[in-house]
């Protein structure tokens, strides 16, 4: 006679609640003001500790030594952002505002960043390109 055997259950996959992403976020803003700061902008902080207003206008990073050229705000999601709803919902100057995005897959037991990019006007990312392009030339000469 042959031997029943059981089905095999997999694990039931987590579920992430407000806290767990309230938390993740914190860590990316903390993680993105760090990286700010080792590359000369000393006077980034996250809005969370420094401002209740800019964290109100969809402003994540705020520089204190006023020298980051860019608004940030800060998604570490699965889908992508809605840029101009998000930058509508802020009072910043739409040319100024950006977002870095953490792009997020659910793996086998967690979920991971696969990538991260920024988003911002093109104008302002021409403007981007010709001092950098400036700042080259003048290297060369």
């Amino acid at each position: 006679m042959k031997k029943k055997t059981k089905p095999v259950q997999s694990e039931p996959q987590k579920k992430h609640n407000g806290s767990y992403s309230k938390n993740k976020g914190n860590r990316y803003e903390q993680k993105i003001a760090r990286e700010l700061r080792e590359i000369g902008f000393t006077g980034v902080k996250t809005s969370r500790t420094e401002s209740k207003e800019a964290d109100n206008n969809k402003i994540d990073i705020v520089d204190t030594n006023k020298q980051l050229p860019v608004n940030i705000q800060l998604k570490k999601t699965q889908s992508i952002p809605s840029y101009f709803k998000i930058r509508e919902e802020s009072t910043v100057d739409p040319k100024t505002f950006c977002i870095i995005w953490a792009k997020q897959e659910k793996k086998e037991k967690n979920i991971c960043t696969v990538g991260e990019v920024v988003m911002l006007d093109k104008e302002f990312f021409y403007e981007l390109l010709k001092t950098y392009n400036e700042g080259n030339n003048r290297n060369v000469q």
